[in-house]
């Protein structure tokens, strides 16, 4: 290839970060090429074809307050359906909804007064909403910026806050727990405000036909060709790729947007070493057939139950189309890290946990598929955090982008995205 016809920049991965940098960098003029491993696009943001139904792999879902979303997705295309605000807390067999008083007082103060929610809690909540929605809204909160020393873990930040142990137990671990794939709550408090600050002014959304609709999208903008699917590098280095078949690829900039891991194989020293150490957080998805929904509403349910397998349980076909055949409901359950190994036990341990809920309908739920998602989420730790790139540019030549680089969500891949296609920009106008 001549110097002439040498392109701007190779992106090597098609997850979320990857197409979002070649779509702004393409949108500028840039020639952009985009190699992929896989025959999909999307990395871990991904939906499977099943008997009719679509499945999201591992418990997904895109929140309509995320900023980089509104800037960078057509939210109108997507055409996303809307979770109810809040939740249900199962608990004890019985279910007790936690509501946003902003938008449903009137089941909010049924909480109240059924015991749910105590008065001191209560309070605690509502002045919690109002710092963090003040601090993101005022720039002060922003979890894709470097991190300070002094960046403390969730539950550290809900103890400074004065929340009884009781409430963290029954709400914040199951929620954010399985937000966070950790009941720990050792996530950063900076992600958990920034969380609570979209959960409050937006709403759980789910895309028409899945989550892969976003991916999809960012890549319709692309021009033809510009994505090579089933194209593995080998090596990277600053301005070039070898590929796992020996050919060699040149360009301005070569932009690394796989995950932690992979870029941790594929970069050369010193970053190889850096990027290949972040811990990742797996998660199981059982996902059931059902003749009818068992939820009343658009709910997400979560578990405060020391006993059981599940963490949280979904019914997509409530929430948006395309999700189920006409006539059939989707079922998807998120199980805890301790739940059985064998398959069998698993969806028995389930039905069980589910059955005490819903009743005993829950046994003709027809089991259509488990999938197992070892790296869903980075360690997003204080101590992980610090360890991000201090920015998208590595070297001359050499750019890293994706949510481990940022923040472990949809937004934080965008940020990145976006930041990477800066940078590239940024060094090809000098």
């Amino acid at each position: 290839m001549s110097d002439g016809d040498r392109l701007d920049a190779i992106v090597v991965g098609a997850g979320l970060a990857g197409l979002a940098c070649a779509r702004q960098l393409s949108g500028a003029g840039r020639r952009v090429v985009v190699i992929e491993a896989n025959h999909r696009l999307g990395g871990r943001v991904a939906t499977e074809a099943v008997e009719g139904f679509r499945i999201d792999r591992g418990f997904q879902v895109y929140n309509d307050a995320y900023p980089e979303g509104r800037r960078q997705l057509d939210l109108d295309a997507l055409a996303l359906g809307r979770f109810d605000a809040g939740a249900l807390v199962a608990e004890g067999g019985r279910l007790s909804p936690i509501a946003d008083p902003w938008r449903e007082p009137l089941t909010a103060l049924a909480g109240l007064l059924r015991g749910t929610v105590g008065i001191a809690d209560g309070l605690r909540v509502a002045r919690l909403r109002h710092d963090a929605v003040r601090d993101w809204r005022g720039g002060r909160l922003d979890p894709d910026a470097p991190s300070s020393a002094a960046e403390t873990t969730t539950r550290e930040a809900l103890a400074a806050r004065g929340f009884s142990p009781g409430f963290v137990r029954r709400f914040f671990e199951p929620f954010f727990g399985g937000v966070f794939l950790e009941r720990s709550l050792d996530t950063a408090s900076t992600v958990f405000l920034f969380d609570f600050a979209m959960f409050a002014l937006g709403r759980a959304c789910l895309p028409r036909g899945g989550m892969d609709a976003i991916p999809r999208q960012l890549a319709a903008a692309l021009p033809e060709a510009t994505v090579r699917t089933g194209t593995s590098a080998a090596a990277v280095e600053p301005g070039r790729v070898t590929l796992a078949d020996g050919t060699i690829i040149a360009a301005r900039d070569v932009v690394v947007a796989t995950d932690a891991g992979a870029a941790g194989r594929l970069l050369p020293a010193p970053w190889s070493t850096r990027s290949g150490t972040r811990a990742w957080k797996p998660t199981r998805l059982v996902a059931f057939a059902a003749d009818r929904s068992p939820l009343a509403s658009r709910t997400l349910v979560v578990s405060a139950e020391a006993r059981g397998p599940i963490d949280n349980l979904t019914v997509p076909s409530d929430v948006a189309d395309g999700y189920a055949p006409p006539g059939a409901a989707l079922v998807q359950v998120s199980v805890r890290a301790t739940a059985p190994d064998d398959e069998a036990a698993l969806v028995a341990a389930v039905r069980d946990q589910a059955a005490a809920w819903f009743g005993e309908g829950v046994r003709g739920w027809r089991h259509l598929t488990t999938i197992p998602v070892p790296r869903a989420l980075p360690d997003e730790s204080p101590a992980a955090r610090r360890e991000r790139p201090a920015t998208a540019r590595l070297a001359p030549g050499l750019v890293v982008c994706g949510d481990h680089c940022t923040s472990a969500s949809i937004n934080g891949a965008l940020v990145s995205g976006r930041l990477a296609a800066d940078a590239v920009a940024a060094d090809a106008g000098r």
